[in-house]
């Protein structure tokens, strides 16, 4: 995938959503606004994305759009059986820790996963593959 990226110029790739960010092959989006975390997901999935995976946090920070500091769902939450799980249904690797004894994670001001009640009120990032 990432040598055919390479062989295109720019302009060949797909264009970006308006609001969206592209990096890596993935377009990301900052949301504005906040909801809890099954309606920053709902969000996502209707613009054909899910909450971001994520392969480094400090990646994520510096595509910040705005002013502000990161506090933000992403696509990570725990399923009754207790395991961790990506929005898109894979299981979590636990490449990084998750802190707290919540159910569903997001990315906070000092770039680590916390978890916290899925109920709670933040933003959200969505990602997507740049198709």
């Amino acid at each position: 995938e990432k040598s055919k990226l390479s062989s295109h110029p720019p302009s060949a790739a797909s264009p970006c959503p308006d609001g969206w960010i592209r990096l890596q092959g993935k377009f990301y989006y900052f949301s504005n606004s906040q909801g809890n975390w099954s309606y920053s997901q709902s969000f996502c999935s209707s613009h054909a994305a899910s909450l971001a995976g994520i392969e480094s946090p400090e990646m994520l920070a510096s595509l910040l759009p705005y002013p502000g500091r990161l506090d933000h769902w992403i696509g990570l939450w725990k399923g009754t059986d207790g395991v961790w799980h990506w929005a898109n249904g894979t299981k979590f690797d636990h490449q990084f820790g998750i802190q707290g004894g919540a159910d569903c994670a997001y990315l906070d001001e000092d770039l680590n996963i916390s978890s916290s009640s899925c109920s709670t009120w933040r933003k959200w990032i969505c990602s997507k593959p740049d198709a």
